[in-house]
């Protein structure tokens, strides 16, 4: 599986992408991606306030023909989640 993750907003308001191959990531990851393929996983966030200059995420999830979206809004990112997008996040580089 292939993934491609969209960060937008924060204070710069500059998009930063990274896409990786699946068989990058640990194998928790690994898991959690697959779960995402069937369900968004919404539900709690961390508790944090609101606020302007918060991030969005739009995370693309390409699996032979089939292609999934999710996305999330802080601060309701699911805990289960945050680990996932902080790793690509990690790789992201900014969008041309």
């Amino acid at each position: 599986m292939h993934l491609k993750l969209v960060r937008s907003g924060g204070f710069a308001g500059l998009d930063m992408v990274a896409t990786v191959d699946t068989d990058d990531l640990p194998a928790e990851q690994q898991d959690l991606v697959a779960k995402l393929l069937t369900a968004d996983l919404q539900g709690p966030g961390m508790s944090r306030s609101g606020g302007a200059d918060q991030f969005s995420y739009q995370l693309e999830i390409h699996h032979g023909e089939r292609t999934v979206s999710r996305h999330w809004e802080e601060p309701a990112v699911p805990e289960t989640v945050r680990p996932l997008l902080a790793a690509l996040t990690r790789q992201a580089k900014p969008a041309r």
